[in-house]
Order: C-alpha cells, then sequence, then structure tokens
C-alpha cells in the first residue's frame, strides 16, 4: 500500500520549524465548523473531511514528538540528578 503523497509532507512539515501548531489547530476548527453546519455539498464536504483528518494526523505527530522531547528531557534531568547526588556521597 503506497502512503498518500500529502500525508507524507504534512510529517514533514510536523518535524520541522515550518509546522505551526495555532494555524494547524484554526484551520482544523474551520473544517470541524463547515462540516458541522451541514451546508456543503458532499463531495465538497469529503474533500474537507480528508484534509481535516490530514491536519488531525499532523497535530497528533507533532504532540507526540514534543511529549517524546518533554520526556527525554526529564529523563536527562533525572539522570543528571542522579549523578550529583552520587558524586556528593563521594
Amino acid at each position: 500500500m503506497q502512503r498518500d503523497p500529502h500525508w507524507q509532507r504534512s510529517r514533514r512539515l510536523v518535524m520541522t520549524e515550518e509546522f505551526d501548531f495555532e494555524k494547524n489547530m484554526k484551520n482544523l476548527k474551520q473544517i470541524v465548523s463547515k462540516l458541522e453546519n451541514g451546508d456543503l455539498p458532499i463531495d465538497e464536504a469529503l474533500k474537507n473531511f480528508e484534509q481535516g483528518v490530514k491536519i488531525s494526523s499532523s497535530l497528533k505527530k507533532y504532540l507526540d514528538d514534543a511529549q517524546k522531547k518533554i520526556d527525554e528531557n526529564l529523563s536527562q534531568l533525572n539522570l543528571d540528578s542522579q549523578r550529583k547526588g552520587d558524586q556528593d556521597e563521594v
């Protein structure tokens, strides 16, 4: 199964500084609002839904990456604290 090139681009953007979380969140909210309104023709609603899924996936990836960075930093901080504690005991 071949991945959608738009999906691959969105993953690359998440991993770079180009990704604007707030802008993408705003776009997702606008899409949800349009879909909830129910006035879109089915083809346009489907396109909006697909775009919303892609944005949602990118936002989740961004948050997952941020959580991973936080966890790594906390682990390093704990490791540094343990080392300092070990040195103080000597």
